[in-house]
């Protein structure tokens, strides 16, 4: 599933971003994504998460590739989930340059909303980044409201 410019439009915001998987036998895992990379194709977008902090994540997509990544603007709760299959991918200088921009931008609008800057590092670290590789292919509004739910496309405004 491609991404429209709308959902583009919508991950240019600062977000906080909660990555989701499951091993074998169905028992979830999850973490918080520390940024994130659109591939040239919009088809698929890297998902930077802390192994240190998820490890149970990384051994989940390993073993599986399901994931889900449930981006989220705290300033609205507008939410996007983004759901496929995904790998591993070596981590680059690009990742983590991603995943710094994206925890600046986070932090700074999670201050501005009032939360004090010095409890967010513990939410939001590149301790041991890791890189799943998701291929999309289903796109779900999570936005509160009577859209939550419903495939992004279908019978929104």
């Amino acid at each position: 599933m491609r991404l429209d410019d709308k959902l583009l439009e919508f991950l240019g915001r600062p977000l906080m971003c909660i990555i989701a998987g499951a091993d074998a036998g169905g028992r979830p895992s999850a973490g918080r994504g520390v940024g994130f990379d659109v591939q040239e194709d919009r088809e698929t977008i890297d998902v930077i998460f802390s192994a240190w902090q998820s490890p149970r994540l990384e051994a989940d997509i390993r073993q599986t590739g399901r994931v889900a990544a449930t981006f989220v603007s705290p300033s609205d709760y507008v939410s996007f989930q983004l759901k496929g299959r995904a790998s591993l991918q070596e981590t680059t200088a690009r990742h983590r340059d991603c995943a710094e921009r994206f925890m600046a931008a986070a932090t700074n609008e999670l201050e501005a909303l009032g939360v004090p800057r010095h409890i967010i590092p513990p939410w939001l670290t590149a301790r041991g980044i890791r890189v799943a590789r998701l291929a999309i292919s289903e796109i779900y509004v999570q936005t509160p409201g009577p859209l939550a739910g419903m495939l992004a496309g279908a019978g929104s405004p």
